[in-house]
Formats: C-alpha cells, structure tokens, sequence
C-alpha cells in the first residue's frame, strides 16, 4: 500500500469546511474505497492523509514507500493551517503503549498550535492486548484536551465480520467506517456542514395544503412523504413538532430532514384568472374554487366560503376575497 494524500471536496456547499484525516493503513481504507470515501466527505472538503506504518511521534515502521513513513506530528507540523478546523486522528496500531499518553499530548499541542477546534480521536481494535492498553490512553485524553473527542470504534467494531485481518477493513468495515466517523464529525461541525434547504412547494394533504422544505432528499420524495405522514404514516422518519420556529413539523431520516412550513416563502402571483402559488394553479368558478397541480389534474376545493388551512391563505387574499372573520381565516366572494 502506497502512502498518500487524498482531497474529496463536497458538492452541496460552495465553501465546505476542511476536515483532516491523519491515519495509518487502518483508515487508509478511505483512500482506496471509493464509495465509503465519498459518503465520508458529503459536504465537506475532505483530505485523507493516510501513511502505512504511520506512529504518532516517530518514524513509522518501514512500509512499502518508505524506509521511515511520516508519522502524525511530522504531517501536523508539513500542513499547518492546511489542516482545517476538524481533525480526525487514527494512529496508534503501531505504536507502543508505554509512552503514548505523552506522544498524544504532543501531536495535540502541535494541531491546537496551528488552530485546530475540534479532534475526534478513535480508539483501536482490541484483538491484541497492547491495542487495548492504548485506548485507556485515549479515553483518558479528555481530561487534559478538550479540544478532544473519543470516538470509541473498538467499541462499535470489535466482534464485527468487517475485517480484512486483526486491524484492516473489507469493504463494510469500510462503509461502517466511513458513516461512523461522519456523524462525530457532522456533530464537531454544525450548521456549517448542515445541508442546505429547498422550497418543494406545496403538498395536498389531509390538512390541505402543506408547504414543504426538504434537505438532503429530492423534493420529488419530500412531497410525497409529507402527504403520507399526515395520513399517520411515518415510516423510517421521526418527526417532531415545532415551537417558535418559522415551520410546524420536522422529519427526520438520516441526515435527510423534511419540514412544514407555516407559510409558503414565495408569494401567491395573479395570473391568467387565477392565482399561483408554488406549483399550484388555483382558480375562482363562481363560488366554486378549484385547484390544479403542475402536471396534475385539477380538484375542486368547495364553495364559498372558504377557510384555511382547506385553501392556502396567500391565495384567498390575491384572489381578493372578503374576510369573514377578523382574522381572515375564512373568506367569501364579494
């Protein structure tokens, strides 16, 4: 295995943030998977510094490209600011545990020295005794740093069939990787790594008609699946409702989040004898009010009078209806 630098530069956000991660062959899996890789780096400018033998001080042992691979303070010190906000630290196969409490407060002092915020540090494997000796060094981090997350993989991966041999991944030890560090490293980030949101338009519902905003899932899912979780059924998505928030419900799946807004963030526009909304045409047939979604066929709404939420309200005022309670929840032809 050839030791290298990987950077993966997310899509959905015009400046991802930089998140680092300095590893041996054992997160080295990144640089070869290239499916857990790119679940890894959705949204983030992502940058795989990954050595074979690589120690945390020292020089790693010789390796197939190198006599003395770069250990982690080395890479610390070579890139600097470089390194981003977020760093992920996977070292420690290789090493020994007498003294590694030392070594670790001195890759620390050298990523806290060049800015870094948040490090999410994994704990090894535990198929052999010294690799457990280290993570009570790793767990015991915190205490002294911070700055320092554990990210207890041992935990979450020994007994697992996800191993190539005692450390190394196959390809789901890989994808179990990739999502398990992604959520440390989505919780460090926050909003920045947040996805962004999309107005779908409006969903008819049960409730009448929903605005929906989706992120990190297709608006031609999103509607849908607000019209069947007002029906009861939510399926995989949790949802929640909301206080003192420009949106009514929340769902969750995932990383995929879909709301209900309390009012369209478009306006109601008059056109051609009706008013749009959205992706809706709504039109006024004497007292009869009906409605036709884009591509859709069209359905009628009632007669007059009409209230809300049965007809959005936006479109009852452009349509310059009469209000019929001081709130202007129910409207009437003039």
């Amino acid at each position: 295995m050839l030791g290298a630098a990987l950077a993966l530069t997310g899509s959905a956000s015009a400046a991802p943030p930089r998140v680092t991660v300095l590893t041996d062959s054992v997160g080295g899996v990144l640089f070869w998977d290239e499916a857990a890789r790119n679940e890894l780096g959705r949204r983030l400018d992502l940058r795989i510094e990954q050595q074979p033998c690589r120690k945390l001080v020292d020089p790693g042992c010789p390796a197939e490209n190198s006599d003395a691979p770069e250990s982690a303070l080395a890479a610390v010190q070579r890139l600097g600011t470089e390194l981003g906000r977020i760093v992920v630290v996977n070292v420690g196969y290789n090493d020994s545990p007498d003294g590694y409490a030392q070594r670790l407060d001195e890759v620390m002092r050298a990523l806290v020295a060049v800015g870094v915020e948040r490090v999410i540090w994994l704990t090894l494997t535990e198929q052999e005794g010294v690799w457990a000796e280290i993570n009570d060094e790793i767990h015991a981090a915190p205490n002294r740093w911070p700055q320092l997350v554990v990210a207890d993989w041992a935990a979450l991966a020994d007994g697992r069939d996800w191993f190539a041999d005692a450390p190394h991944l196959n390809y789901l030890g890989a994808a179990a990787y990739a999502g398990f560090v992604r959520e440390f490293v989505l919780d460090a980030c926050g909003a920045e790594c947040a996805p962004p949101f999309t107005f779908c338009g409006l969903e008819h519902t049960l409730n009448g008609f929903d605005p929906v905003s989706a992120a990190d899932v297709d608006c031609g899912m999103a509607l849908p699946i607000v019209a069947n979780v007002e029906r009861g059924d939510r399926g995989a998505w949790a949802c929640s409702r909301a206080v003192g928030a420009d949106y009514e419900l929340e769902c969750r799946n995932g990383e995929a989040v879909i709301r209900i807004l309390e009012r369209s963030p478009v306006p109601a526009v008059r056109r051609r004898g009706g008013v749009r909304l959205a992706n809706w045409f709504f039109r006024l047939r004497g007292r009869t009010l009906t409605a036709r979604e884009d591509g859709g066929a069209s359905i009628t709404i009632g007669r007059a009078p009409f209230c809300v939420p049965d007809a959005p309200r936006e479109v009852l005022v452009a349509l310059r209806l009469r209000k019929l309670t001081p709130n202007g929840g129910c409207f009437t032809v003039r």
